[in-house]
């Protein structure tokens, strides 16, 4: 008996009703050299009070837990889902998973939840977005009304 691997479903590209690339480093330099500076700063200090390996282990969770300052993201809405893609991760999830938008100054959460909830951090998709860049159109087509606009 021979073990198939089967190809799955074929993935078809959609294409992207909009699409855009946010690099928040990039955007503001002063933020990174700052952030930089104190990334480095904590690492000496720890490396400095508790050796060397515990320097190592506060610049992996600082970096870590700031990578996505650091790393450009690409946006793509499609007609069938929502994706973002950061360097090594990519999320895609249907626009049926969403019933809820709000936009701020810096960006859109969209929330699976009716209603604004303690769990939209967690369970929603923040979506980084540039000044120049207007995404609610497309928004109000696919998930509905801004609840924070409304």
């Amino acid at each position: 008996m021979t073990a198939e691997k089967s190809p799955g479903p074929p993935r078809s590209e959609e294409t992207a009703i909009l699409s855009w690339r946010v690099h928040p480093a990039a955007r503001s330099p002063r933020k990174t050299v700052a952030v930089g500076l104190i990334i480095a700063g904590l690492v000496a200090g720890s490396a400095w009070y508790a050796g060397v390996a515990l320097g190592v282990v506060a610049c992996a969770l600082l970096c870590g837990s700031l990578w996505p300052f650091f790393m450009p993201t690409t946006y793509r809405l499609t007609a069938s889902a929502v994706e973002q893609v950061r360097w090594p991760t990519r999320q895609r999830r249907p626009w049926s998973a969403f019933r809820r938008f709000e936009a701020d100054g810096r960006g859109v959460l969209l929330s699976p939840f009716p209603h604004p909830s303690r769990l939209d951090p967690f369970r929603g998709m923040y979506l980084l977005t540039a000044p120049e860049i207007d995404i609610t159109r497309v928004l109000r087509d696919h998930v509905g009304p801004d609840e924070a606009g409304a």
